[in-house]
């Protein structure tokens, strides 16, 4: 497996990973130089940065440079130009930030990648389970569901458990879930969902 993970300038912290490629989102590229890692390279349209900062990016590593009027955000070039480099995972770290619209945006770039991409930062994380069995690790506080059309769906290992339950999208009653095992084992047997999960209160 290939995974870029994908630095952007709303990050908070820049997480320790192993086995991906560190890759800026635009400013992203600082911060991830400023926590002690490798950027193997730096896209965006850099509106945030001077020309000299710019120019000194360059010196460092390959940049990928787009007009600042353009009709994708810096995230969607990113995610395309993994795609393009042959990386069989994203991670979108920081895309969860105070922008409201800006995390709709990813949440839809999201549900455009279902089996390439994940939303994350240091409290939370967004992903989509497609059809098939899934397991998810005990390390959020809280896990919610959210059909994103007629689904069929098993849960186990977590505090409301279901039984081959159908769900229509307008079924509200999948949030503030919880772990009660050390896995939870979610089995879709139709459809799909969005997937939160999360460590705030």
């Amino acid at each position: 497996m290939k995974t870029a993970l994908l630095i952007t300038p709303k990050s908070q912290i820049v997480p320790a990973m192993e086995n991906v490629d560190y890759i800026g989102v635009d400013a992203g590229a600082l911060l991830i130089e400023e926590a002690g890692y490798p950027c193997l390279l730096a896209i965006g349209d850099f509106d945030s940065m001077d020309a000299d900062a710019l120019q000194a990016l360059k010196e460092r590593m390959e940049v990928i440079q787009h007009p600042v009027k353009k009709n994708e955000t810096d995230s969607e070039l990113a995610i395309r130009l993994c795609k393009e480099r042959g990386y069989t995972s994203i991670i979108l770290w920081g895309g969860l930030s105070n922008r409201l619209d800006h995390t709709l945006l990813n949440i839809q770039l999201l549900k455009h990648n279902p089996d390439l991409v994940v939303l994350q930062d240091e409290k939370q994380k967004v992903s989509i389970l497609q059809k098939g069995e899934h397991i998810l690790k005990n390390a959020y506080r809280h896990i919610s569901f959210f059909p994103l059309e007629e689904s069929i769906l098993t849960l186990e290992g977590l505090l409301y458990p279901l039984d081959h339950r159908l769900i229509e999208v307008s079924d509200l009653y999948l949030t503030s879930n919880s772990f009660v095992e050390k896995e939870a084992h979610v089995l879709v047997e139709k459809g799909s969902l969005l997937c939160v999960e999360s460590n705030y209160q």
